[in-house]
């Protein structure tokens, strides 16, 4: 499975650049509809795949996205036509992040949500993956400056409260057992002292 995915992995990074990304749509049931190009019109029956991955460091920390127009957010993005949540997770980290494929096989899988348009003021509408990372290693973030200004590190129970008050993103009811979640593992590995961390030499 892990040289599956980092062959697709390299061989998206290689043709990125090549043409314009192509993502599919889907009925409220995740019946197939169409094929458009990223930034065609999307319609209100239309529900496009979509993943999300809150990333921890080494220390406890979130690490939120700053945007333009002051605006929050977390490693997130489209799954592509022919991918699968997986791949798209780690496309992303790479992506926004640089972070390499073999750190982000590390993450876990904690929930699957539908996010309508009423629900994030017609912003978006998709099936989404939910993801978590703590990081073992002590190595910089390089940002992607095409994707954010740059990234702010908020410890965690303050980004659980920020969240919460809607200052990161909307956070839509169907996000509260996926808070749940993410608190179970904040505590498993740091309250419990059982996080290895390795020092990039």
């Amino acid at each position: 499975m892990k040289n599956y995915l980092q062959q697709s992995f390299m061989q998206y990074v290689e043709q990125k650049n090549e043409q314009r990304e192509v993502i599919d749509l889907y009925d409220e049931n995740r019946n197939y509809i169409r094929t458009i190009y990223r930034g065609n019109e999307i319609k209100q029956n239309e529900w496009k795949k979509c993943v999300l991955c809150f990333v921890i460091d080494v220390h406890g920390n979130v690490i939120v996205e700053m945007k333009e127009d002051n605006k929050k957010d977390v490693c997130s993005g489209h799954i592509k036509h022919n991918e699968v949540a997986t791949q798209a997770i780690l496309r992303e980290l790479y992506e926004e992040y640089a972070i390499s494929i073999e750190e982000a096989m590390q993450i876990k899988h904690l929930d699957y949500i539908k996010v309508g348009f009423e629900e994030t003021n017609q912003d978006l509408q998709c099936f989404l993956d939910v993801f978590c990372l703590i990081r073992t290693q002590e190595r910089p973030i390089h940002v992607n400056e095409n994707e954010m200004k740059g990234i702010q590190r908020i410890p965690f129970k303050k980004f659980i409260e920020a969240f919460l008050n809607n200052e990161i993103f909307p956070c839509i009811e169907a996000y509260k057992p996926i808070i749940e979640k993410l608190e179970k593992l904040y505590q498993e590995k740091f309250e419990k002292n059982e996080i290895p961390v390795e020092i990039e030499r």
